[in-house]
């Protein structure tokens, strides 16, 4: 983020904060068992002016494969919500569901939901989400199972979003 300050202000200690990146983390992994019904995360990310949210979330879908989504509170609009994840489609290997396509995709929806299929057992999968956002309030990740399944989805501890703010040129 750029200062805009005047030539000889001092700024404060709470200036100078609001210019480092937030960041704000699952911290414990969170499970959900048979059920398409959007949850909240514990990523909630307070929004204050035009910001950008880099999110990287780390999951396990043992059968139900990953529904997910945003909340937004207040006045927060999405401008821009850039989508890197695994795609729809697998192909199997000796009976493991492998990802066959990458889903690459912008879009201006906060709720829009996405979703993708069960993969690899044994392995974490990745999303990554880039969100350009404007107002107050709270954005919030949300997920569920693609389908019901008694085998849980459950988001990794180490999940995480980052916060910056940006000036528009």
């Amino acid at each position: 983020m750029t200062i805009d300050f005047f030539a000889g202000q001092v700024p404060t200690a709470d200036e100078l904060l609001a210019l480092a990146p937030g960041y704000v983390a699952q911290g414990s992994s969170q499970a959900v068992t048979s059920s398409t019904t959007l949850v909240d995360s514990a990523i909630v990310v307070p929004v204050n002016g035009l910001s950008m949210i880099d999110l990287a979330v780390r999951y396990t879908a043992l059968a139900g494969g990953m529904r997910w989504a945003w909340s937004v509170t207040g006045t927060v609009t999405m401008l821009s919500r850039s989508i890197l994840s695994a795609g729809e489609s697998t192909s199997t290997t000796a009976g493991t569901a492998n990802i066959a396509d990458y889903r690459l995709r912008q879009i201006a929806t906060a709720t829009e939901e996405q979703t993708t299929a069960q993969f690899n057992n044994a392995s974490t999968q990745l999303i990554r989400e880039w969100l350009i956002v404007d107002g107050v309030g709270d954005v919030t990740f949300r997920f569920a199972q693609q389908a019901s399944n008694a085998s849980a989805t459950t988001l990794n501890a180490a999940s995480f979003a980052t916060v910056e703010r940006l000036r528009q040129l």
